[in-house]
């Protein structure tokens, strides 16, 4: 018979003290890669940006849940639209990692059917498809889209790399995460630039519960003042 794991408060605030600590520290992270200049690397004619948003992609996993029907034991799949250096960079860079304690698997692929079995899919600005439908094509399955064009959250898009000087930020589309399923923690939301989408993509679904049909009343382009969790 299989030991059957320590249920008494000692165990359980030993847990609870072990994933506090894990948050801290992906929370430190990010913070420390809002921080980082990779400007100077990049023009050295390596992929150093894309270390640094490879960090960033690692670390939204632990701030955004995914719906209880997306939790399993599999590994998570990150799918990176690209199979040049770009999807080389990031899936060199999160090789071997782990996340929320499983797996992290990454796929670089130019095929936009395999983002459809992804928990998170990266689309670089130099896909050589058509990079502004993927996010409608996903819409409203429990999937992390993360984009780094101008229009990617108008589309539907859920966060979206952009520069500020020589610094990397992103933008969050509360919106299209609530469509998804997905809820965003408070701590992530303080660091994005909150972005409202188009009428058009925000209208409600007329059979959907009330609650769901409740717009996300946030100004375009500020950080949230208080942000609930």
């Amino acid at each position: 018979m299989l030991p059957t794991p320590s249920t008494s408060p000692a165990s359980r605030r030993s847990l609870s003290v072990s994933a506090a600590t894990t948050l801290y520290r992906a929370l430190f992270l990010l913070v420390s890669l809002l921080l980082l200049t990779p400007q100077s690397a990049r023009a050295a004619g390596d992929f150093a940006e894309y270390e640094v948003k490879a960090g960033f992609l690692f670390n939204f996993f632990n701030f955004i849940t995914l719906p209880a029907a997306a939790s399993t034991q599999r590994p998570m799949l990150l799918v990176v639209l690209d199979t040049g250096p770009v999807g080389a960079s990031i899936a060199e860079a999160l090789g071997n990692e782990t996340v929320l304690g499983r797996p992290l698997k990454v796929l670089t692929s130019e095929n936009p059917d395999d983002a459809r079995q992804a928990d998170m899919v990266f689309v670089p600005a130099a896909y050589p498809g058509k990079p502004l439908p993927i996010p409608a094509a996903l819409s409203g399955r429990p999937i992390i889209t993360v984009g780094e064009s101008p229009d990617f959250l108008n589309t539907g898009g859920i966060i979206n790399f952009v520069r500020q000087g020589n610094k990397i930020r992103f933008e969050i589309n509360p919106q299209a995460a609530q469509r998804a399923g997905l809820k965003i923690s408070s701590q992530l939301l303080r660091l994005a630039i909150i972005k409202n989408e188009p009428h058009s993509l925000n209208r409600p679904d007329p059979d959907a519960p009330a609650d769901s049909r409740r717009r996300v009343n946030i100004s375009s382009g500020t950080t949230p003042q208080t942000p609930g969790t």
